[in-house]
């Protein structure tokens, strides 16, 4: 077919809260932590059409923002977009051309739930009925950018729940991201250089 344009939006505009400081400039292996994301995105999707959010442009306060920041400053034509976070560094240049190659209006790595999931109130639930949403995702670029210029989106935690409200899209889900591991707090970072260590052996 035709050749897609794909762009990519790496967010890197974290304040860090939880972790206490800004783990996209941490460096793993000398490299800061978004730089990783980066380097492996631009393998596979042109340089001039990814946008990091906290480097290139100023990130918002919260993290839809940051999308949408993403979103105005992709061309226009563009028919694709990956979203990533600087936070899960270990994430591989194969994943991110299987999203590009996905053709479903939205695709997001999901993995089964490993621990019991309990209701606030006390009510358990059957983790068998349920996925593990994992970044990155990818969107219908056009679809993406027209439900967020609503302005009924301002604080949502992935993309695919703005895809499903604004057009009852469900997402594809690409079940695999054992290594689509979250930097949240300090000890994360320790786990993930250990992975990277025991990867560069291989």
């Amino acid at each position: 077919g035709e050749m897609i344009m794909t762009g990519a939006i790496i967010l890197a505009g974290g304040q860090g809260k939880r972790y206490q400081k800004q783990k996209q400039f941490e460096l793993l292996n000398g490299i800061e932590m978004w730089k990783y994301v980066y380097q492996k995105t631009i393998e596979v999707i042109e340089q001039e059409n990814v946008i990091v959010v906290g480097v290139d442009v100023v990130g918002g306060g919260v993290r839809s923002e940051s999308v949408q920041i993403g979103l105005n400053n992709l061309p226009e034509d563009c028919s694709r977009v990956v979203i990533l976070e600087a936070a899960r560094p270990l994430v591989t240049v194969d994943q991110i051309q299987r999203l590009i190659e996905d053709d479903s209006a939205s695709t997001t790595f999901a993995l089964p739930l490993v621990n019991t999931v309990i209701g606030r109130d006390g009510t358990y639930f059957n983790r068998t009925d349920f996925y593990d949403l994992l970044t990155p995702q990818a969107f219908d670029y056009r679809l993406l950018k027209q439900a967020y210029d609503t302005g009924n989106y301002t604080d949502t935690t992935d993309e695919t729940i703005v895809m499903y409200m604004e057009y009852g899209i469900k997402p594809h889900f690409i079940l695999d991201g054992e290594n689509l591991i979250k930097v949240t707090y300090k000890r994360d970072l320790e786990i993930i250089k250990q992975l990277l260590e025991e990867r560069d052996k291989e």
